[in-house]
Parts: C-alpha cells; structure tokens; sequence
C-alpha cells in the first residue's frame, strides 16, 4: 500500500508524482528548462557581437530588414479523447512510434527508455523491465533508470528491492527528485521507521517544502512512540499544505497520546471537514473524461522523447512534425514548444522561434526566462517595443536578478534611445551581480554618454573577469583611442 502526496491516503500504487522518469513531466520540463538556458546563451551572444557601439560611440544601428518575415508555425488542433476505442488507437500509434524509433536507433539506450516507459504506462510491467535492464547493458550510468524501476518494485510491494534500486540511482546523481523520500517510504513499509527517518531527514534539506517527507516523518515517529516530534511534523507538514487531510488525522493521534484532548478534537474537526469535501469532489469527477485526458498528455510526453531523439541525431524535419503533434496532444506542455524552439533556432527561423517562446510566457506567465528569450529575440528581429516589453516584464518578475536590466540597457544602446536610462539600468545589474557581462554593458553605457571616467574602470573589470573575450578589448580600445 502506497500513501497519497497530499491527502495521506493509503492506495495501491506509487507515492507522490514518482513515475519513470521519462514520464515524469517535472523532468522533462527541468531538462528543457536546460535547453532553454542553453539558447539563452547562444542568442545572448549573437546580440553582443552584433550590437557593439562604433568607433564613434553612437550605437549601431542596422537596416530594417524583412529577412525574419517566416510563415507563423500551424500548430495541428487535436480533439480531445471521447471514446475507449480512441484511447486504444492513440496507444497502439505511440507503440508504433516507438518500435520506429527502435528500427532507427537500435543501438541507443534511450530507444529502449522510450519503450519501456511506454510499456509500463501501458501496464506491461515485465517487458518494461526488459527494455530498462537492455538500456543499462548499453549505458549502466542512468540515475533515472534506477529510479524507474525502484519506483515499478515499489508499486508491486517489493520494498527492499526498490530501496537498492533508489540507491543506485542516488551513487550516480545525489540530487534526483523524490529518491530519498521514497526510500524513506519504502523503509517504513518495510517495517524500518528508523532508516526511514533518516532518509527523510535528507529530503527536507533538500526539498524544505515537501509536505509528503514532512507527514511520513510524523508517520515515522507516531511508530517510534515518539509523539512529541510527531505532532511537529504532522503541523510543519499542514503549514505547507493547510489541506493535508491525513496529516490532520495523524494529529489527532499524536495529541491524544500527548493528552491534549482539546488539540485533538480541534484536529479531529478539521480532518472531517477536509475529507467531507474531498468525498463530494470525488463524487462530482468524470473519472473516464480524466482517463482520457491523462492518456492524451502522456502521449504527448511520447511524442516529445521520439521527436527529441531525432532531433538531437540531426533529422530536424521528423522531429519538428513530431514535436507539433505533442503540441496538438497537450497544448499546456511547455517542454514540445521548448523542443519547437530549438528547432527553429538550429534552423535559424528566430521569428519561429520567437512564436514558440510567446507560447510558453501565455502558459507560465510568471516564468522569467521566456521573457528574458522573447526580448533578445524581439531585438534581433527589430522588433524594439516587443523587445522593450519583454525585458520590463522581466525586471518585474524578477527585480533581483540581474538579466532584465542588463538586456534593456544593452536594448536602449542598440538603439540609440534612453541613454542616461541605459547607463542607470547597467548600474543597477551591475550591483545586483558583479559579472563581467554586466560590467561590460556598463563600460559601453557610460562610454556612449561621454562619461569616460567611469567607462574605463568599468570594462577594466570586464577584461579582468573574462580576459579572452575579444568584444571586451575592442570596447577598452575604442575608450583609450577617445581618451
């Protein structure tokens, strides 16, 4: 039996948002988050090298040009799942999709990952293993592999067997969401509160806001006989989540043992008022109609490995047509557009690519880096007040990093605009964080509005923090010539 994340129900199946890796959309997002960082960093270095100040200190201003005027992407519109023999067609495609991309790259662990993800979701536990177990033969330094089949022998009830697997991932990467506090569950489970605390202990300094580490640790100590302590971890475990209705439950335990029978009715209160409404939510749920809607989304997760497969083997046009369906399955995933974008940027259509950035900022509209993109984009194709827009979107979103003031500083020279702004907004990222980048936009400002005295020391620095960098010493060279 298996306890629920949030409401700590028991059930059979696996704890908390733990399912193979390749399935998991919080790691497919967090590697695309990877790849978004990535080509922040090549955009970011196209806009440097282009949009350094003349000889003459004015900005360099380029012609307008139509050479970004691409076709906007279409996107295909999939209709939502509505009958079983839908679901059954959708899972015999990604079946089929998967056996090609096998076919193609018979050789590559993550051919077997995709269908030995694809085999567990499709309830085929022993061919699941199989492809896993041919991906660690090829590649035995897989942490998420490990992790994938711990998690398949926690939901058969093999606890023992998924602590070792756990393991194994953790000596390959320490820091793996959700493996020390599913050790720590498989412990209990195996009967060993005390190896359990230990492991869970190790997953709220890693995770300070994971209220499933924080209940099993009141679970953990309600078994040890130590009800002090698990009265502190049921409370820390509803501060964060104030409709924890097991962990309420588990109070009423701990402070009846304590004696404080007030406590415990205040509890005992708050718990039956919590699961009335968790069993008229339930009561109200279309559980086939979320069925379907789960399949579609796991196969855009399909989708989204195939198709990154083929683009990193450098076969764009598969990729591209694969990753769109993704988009067509699951428009809500950022990871397919993230995938789009470094297509059209390989490709080199940022206009493209500029398209799937916006998609992203209108389905996590308080992520900062999309705008961070969307501005260095939007200045590249021309497009100064999209680009102005993003990067004030940014600083607002995130006032204390550095990036958005930089890049409208940066924007601002480009264009010849605001140039007392820009040399204040350089200023401000530079005491935000001391980097040579900063320092450089910084020693540019001040030299385009004359100030020499300050522009020297300024790209000084820069020169300093990062000695090879060619545009830094062309900058200091043209600030000596004008002294």
């Amino acid at each position: 039996m298996i306890i629920d994340k949030k409401t700590g129900q028991r059930y059979a199946g696996i704890s908390g948002n733990s399912q193979p890796a390749f399935l998991s959309a919080r790691r497919n997002i967090v590697r695309a988050l990877v790849i978004l960082v990535i080509i922040y960093a090549v955009v970011a270095g196209v806009f440097s090298v282009k949009f350094l100040p003349h000889s003459n200190g004015q900005p360099l201003r380029l012609e307008e040009s139509s050479d970004y005027t691409e076709d906007p992407v279409q996107l295909p519109v999939i209709k939502p799942l509505s009958t079983k023999q839908e679901v059954i067609d959708l899972k015999n495609e990604e079946i089929r999709l998967a056996e090609q991309l096998l076919r193609d790259f018979p050789d590559n662990e993550e051919s077997l990952v995709v269908m030995g993800n694809l085999c567990y979701r499709h309830g085929d536990v022993v061919k699941a293993l199989e492809y896993w177990n041919k991906a660690l033969q090829i590649n035995p330094e897989q942490a998420s592999v490990y992790k994938s089949i711990a998690l398949l022998y926690m939901k058969k009830g093999q606890f023992d067997d998924a602590v070792t697997q756990f393991r194994k991932a953790l000596e390959i990467q320490q820091g793996l969401p959700d493996v020390y506090v599913n050790i720590g569950h498989s412990l209990m489970m195996s009967g060993r509160p005390k190896e359990a605390i230990e492991a869970l202990q190790k997953e709220i300094q890693i995770s300070p806001d994971a209220d499933f580490a924080y209940f099993l640790l009141g679970q953990a100590h309600l078994q040890q006989k130590e009800y002090q302590k698990a009265q502190e971890y049921y409370e820390a475990a509803i501060k964060i989540n104030p409709r924890y209705s097991n962990a309420y439950y588990g109070l009423v335990s701990a402070c009846a043992k304590l004696g404080d029978r007030d406590k415990a009715n205040e509890y005992s209160e708050s718990f039956k008022k919590l699961k009335s409404e968790e069993r008229k939510h339930l009561k109200g749920r279309k559980i086939e109609y979320d069925d379907f809607v789960e399949t579609q989304k796991s196969a855009a997760i399909t989708y989204i490995n195939v198709g990154r497969m083929y683009r990193e083997n450098g076969k764009l046009a598969k990729a591209e047509e694969l990753l769109k369906q993704a988009a067509g399955l699951d428009p809500g995933n950022v990871v397919c557009f993230l995938e789009l974008a470094t297509i059209y940027q390989i490709k080199k259509e940022p206009a493209k690519a500029l398209q799937m950035y916006k998609k992203i900022s209108e389905i996590q509209p308080e992520y900062p880096l999309s705008y961070l993109v969307i501005g260095i984009l939007s200045a590249h194709l021309n497009r100064y007040d999209d680009s102005e827009e993003a990067f004030r979107k940014l600083i607002t979103l995130a006032p204390k990093k550095s990036d958005g003031y930089r890049e409208l500083a940066r924007l601002y020279l480009k264009t010849g605009q605001n140039l007392p702004e820009a040399q204040s907004l350089a200023e401000k990222a530079v005491a935000l964080e001391a980097i040579a980048t900063n320092y450089f936009v910084l020693g540019w400002a001040c030299y385009t509005n004359g100030d020499n005295a300050k522009a020297l020391p300024a790209i000084k620095r820069a020169i300093q923090l990062d000695p090879d960098n060619q545009q830094y010493r062309l900058l200091y060279k043209q600030i000596q010539q004008r002294n």
